[in-house]
């Protein structure tokens, strides 16, 4: 693990006698040597910029916060703005200067008060992290906190009408929100609005920190080519979004539409030699191409 390489206690950042890292180390595992782009929000004294900075050798790493810290010099690979975590045009500036294709891995170590996180993970989350992106929210326990601005000491009540009772303050009501989002495939089903699948890869609560990993969508078809033979031939197309839907185009022609649900797999038993059929994958109002594929048929060989 990359943290037991480094020498903690050169860092003056409480990640560490929290423990988070032994939390970090096996999430952010994939991107620990990459050329990662990385942004925190709520910087403290900036000790865990200058260790993100080291963790990730190859990294570029951003931090905000609503006061810089007095004497701290950034160093190679390290930037710093100062602005609010709910400021979402201030937030969208500093990605757009910083990483207009989107981050890598955002880390809010900010206020920790439920509504202002709210604000700024959607808004960070939906328009500036990557697809397959990681967001990590820290601290979410303080909902428990009944000396926290928006915590409430936890004293559930259980009822004829709400047999689970739900602690929702603060952190802790925002996180639970983020739950109901990985669970927006089923919340979706039997109702009028168009389907959609969860923007969530995949969601993990710890102790201290929630990981959200953002849906990569996801276009291919196999075999491609397609083995030469006798009529036409078959390739399985399989995909993964949060609301897309398939259309193809043979030979440059006018798409149709191939499949119109989120996920799935499904088989194009019309290819042909000589043709190009381009499958493409776009979300449900069809304003955004989110991935494409190119089938194309193998011609037989004579000798």
């Amino acid at each position: 693990m990359r943290s037991k390489q480094l020498d903690l206690a050169t860092y003056d950042t409480d990640k560490i006698k929290h423990y988070y890292l032994e939390v970090y180390d096996p999430v952010f595992a994939p991107w620990a040597d990459k050329d990662v782009k990385l942004l925190e929000i709520g910087i403290h004294r900036g000790g865990s910029l200058k260790l993100w900075r080291d963790y990730f050798p190859r990294a570029s790493i951003t931090g905000i916060d609503l006061k810089l810290p007095d004497g701290f010099m950034p160093g190679e690979r390290i930037q710093l703005f100062q602005g609010s975590q709910s400021d979402t045009r201030f937030l969208s500036e500093v990605a757009g200067k910083i990483a207009p294709d989107g981050f890598d891995i955002i880390i809010d170590d900010a206020s920790h008060i439920g509504e202002l996180s709210k604000t700024t993970f959607w808004h960070l989350f939906d328009h500036h992290l990557k697809p397959g992106g990681l967001y990590a929210i820290e601290d979410w326990g303080t909902g428990y906190f009944d000396d926290f601005p928006d915590g409430k000491k936890f004293d559930p009540k259980p009822s004829i009408l709400d047999p689970f009772p739900c602690h929702s303050h603060g952190m802790v009501g925002f996180v639970k929100e983020l739950i109901d989002e990985q669970a927006a495939g089923s919340i979706m089903l039997g109702r009028k609005e168009e389907f959609r699948l969860s923007k969530f890869e995949s969601l993990l609560v710890t102790q201290g920190v929630v990981f959200v990993r953002k849906v990569m969508p996801i276009l291919t078809a196999w075999p491609n080519p397609v083995p030469a033979g006798k009529g036409p031939g078959k390739t399985t197309v399989t995909w993964n979004s949060v609301d897309g839907k398939i259309y193809v185009s043979v030979n440059g022609r006018e798409e149709i539409l191939f499949a119109g649900s989120p996920r799935g797999s499904q088989d194009a038993d019309w290819i042909e030699a000589g043709s190009h059929h381009e499958f493409r994958l776009y979300t449900s109002d069809h304003k955004a191409l989110l991935a494409k594929v190119v089938v194309t048929r193998a011609t037989s060989v004579h000798r």
